[in-house]
């Protein structure tokens, strides 16, 4: 073997170890985990209660005559309110209140829920259902002696309510805010009504009254509702891992209600909102991304709607 025959052979040797080591790295480099940050928890043991500044029940009908940020604007409140005022054992010294030592309403009552949303291709969304949950719920009314009855003796049970709703498939954002009524200001993915964040007393329901482990319970309409976004009924209807929370359900108006995380799976409160508790950024809405005002559920009062942003149907 001549010289040059040798020294060529040297050379292909040596870069064949280059190419083959620069290979190995991209291989190592492509095989690498990406570690996904775990989600913001959420600190349950002091939250604000809602009537007091800046949380405010505003009631439109006494001289309240528009919406604020952090708190929730009612049309009204009812003549006879009824429901638990004292909260005093879950409330800290600070004034903040802790949901993990409030009583929930135990039990396990299964349903035969209905409910189908749908689009008419004339630019509606209908919304059908018995208004009953596709998951199971505390034993109403309250079972007397149990933790929860010594503060809320809740005498209503659960009953099928016609549910039909026509919003606008792409809903637009009105003149001016509107302001919440009782009863539904929204439906749930569960099937089931979401209340805004009042009692009828014109205190922070959530804080106040005996819910189940989905957030939820019944009123004298005999129709169960949600008051807080509770971590079963999260993962009831669509579990959250990272990034952006899916979409909930639809308020009256027709804007959706999404979970408790934003952009970048960022944990938001209330501060974070505008005063009818949503904002407009790109969204997955049917199925394709778009940029459009949406409501959140929150953990801090008012938990899912201020006011409405458009006009409710």
């Amino acid at each position: 073997m001549d010289k040059f025959t040798k020294s060529l052979q040297l050379t292909y040797l040596f870069f064949s170890v280059v190419l083959l080591t620069i290979i190995s790295c991209d291989k190592s480099d492509d095989t690498t985990e990406m570690v996904t940050p775990e989600p913001e928890t959420p600190d349950l043991t002091q939250l604000p209660f809602g009537g007091n500044t800046p949380t405010n029940i505003l009631i439109r009908n006494q001289g309240n005559g528009q919406p604020n940020l952090l708190s929730l604007w009612l049309c009204g409140l009812p003549a006879n309110g009824a429901g638990n005022s004292d909260a005093s054992d879950w409330t800290n010294p600070d004034g903040t209140w802790d949901y993990t030592r409030k009583p929930q309403v135990q039990g396990n009552v299964t349903w035969m829920s209905e409910f189908d949303v749908s689009l008419d291709g004339n630019g509606n969304r209908i919304i059908t259902g018995n208004a009953l949950p596709s998951h199971p719920t505390g034993i109403f009314p309250i079972t007397p002696g149990s933790a929860a009855y010594q503060y809320d003796g809740n005498p209503n049970i659960i009953s099928e309510h016609q549910v039909y709703y026509v919003l606008p498939e792409i809903p637009e954002i009105a003149e001016e805010p509107n302001c919440v009524f009782f009863g539904p200001s929204g439906i749930s993915l569960s099937g089931s009504a979401i209340y805004h964040g009042s009692s009828t007393l014109g205190n922070d329901a959530a804080a106040h009254e005996m819910l189940d482990r989905f957030g939820g319970h019944t009123d004298g309409t005999e129709r169960y509702h949600y008051h807080f976004p509770a971590q079963d009924l999260q993962d009831h209807i669509h579990p959250h891992s990272s990034g952006h929370s899916a979409i909930m359900g639809y308020m009256l108006d027709g804007f959706g209600i999404y979970g408790p995380y934003g952009e970048d799976g960022k944990l938001l409160s209330s501060a974070d909102l505008d005063e009818c508790h949503g904002h407009t950024h790109p969204v997955l809405w049917d199925g394709e991304m778009i940029n459009l005002y949406h409501y959140h559920w929150t953990y801090d009062f008012p938990y899912n709607i201020g006011c409405f942003k458009g006009t409710p149907q």
